[in-house]
């Protein structure tokens, strides 16, 4: 098998199942707890505030590159489908005019912060290596099947448009209006799991250095605002018409 056969079957199967690949990558969050120093952490002043500060400025702006990307794009693009490519238009305005991926450069961030959040170094390096090496591959799909179907246009605005890291330059005003509809149906799930991952990073740093289960009802009352913001989305999407009609 070529390295593009191969790079493509790997891509297509990680687009298919990029929801539950990180899940499984934080569950190596819990031995990584165990062998965090969390003791000696403490002895630096400011190093918890100043580290929980960051871990969710890096989740926040994340979210934002996410949610300003989702709400001016065209419908029937850049969605949450999972069994194959969607793109009846080519995003290349607003956020797509400084980078390719605007959606995973928003990922990275969210992943920077929630991995910083455990505290250990070495779990950020690895895992962020790991969100390259992921989503390379995803990035290289995408990119085969924007190729095939829009041909010249495609290339000119890959020209000039850098892949992951920003470029400003030739920055052009969106042309679809915002909809915070579009942003609320489609990104509620992320919304959701990066609440979860704070807790249970939060609750596994906690028996790591205690050495026992021990939550608080602050824990268990930002558990239940999870539960219900899941199940008030759910609600809306399932027997509302608020959603519709939207991808």
């Amino acid at each position: 098998m070529s390295l593009t056969e191969s790079f493509e079957k790997t891509g297509n199967f990680l687009f298919k199942y990029r929801g539950h690949v990180p899940l499984i990558i934080f569950v190596f969050a819990i031995p990584v707890a165990f062998l965090t120093p969390y003791s000696t952490h403490r002895n630096f002043e400011y190093f918890v505030s100043l580290n929980t500060l960051f871990s969710v400025l890096f989740v926040l702006i994340g979210h934002i590159i996410r949610a300003r990307t989702v709400g001016r794009r065209y419908l029937h693009t850049s969605g949450r489908n999972r069994s194959h490519q969607v793109a009846n238009v080519l995003n290349v305005t607003g956020w797509y005019s400084i980078v390719r991926h605007p959606l995973y450069l928003g990922n990275a961030f969210i992943w920077l912060g929630i991995s910083c959040f455990l505290e250990n170094g070495w779990f950020v390096i690895i895992l962020m290596l790991l969100f390259w090496l992921y989503y390379e591959r995803i990035m290289f799909v995408e990119e085969r099947f924007l190729e095939s179907k829009f041909g010249d246009e495609f290339l000119f605005w890959s020209r000039k448009t850098p892949a992951f890291w920003p470029s400003f330059k030739n920055y052009k005003k969106a042309s679809v209006p915002f909809s915070w509809k579009i942003v609320l149906k489609n990104e509620y799930p992320g919304m959701i799991s990066t609440m979860s991952s704070f807790l249970f990073v939060f609750i596994i740093k906690r028996i790591a250095t205690h050495s026992k289960i021990d939550l608080n009802m602050n824990e268990i009352y930002f558990a239940l605002f999870i539960m219900v913001f899941g199940l008030v989305f759910k609600g809306i999407k399932k027997y509302t018409s608020l959603f519709e009609p939207m991808d």
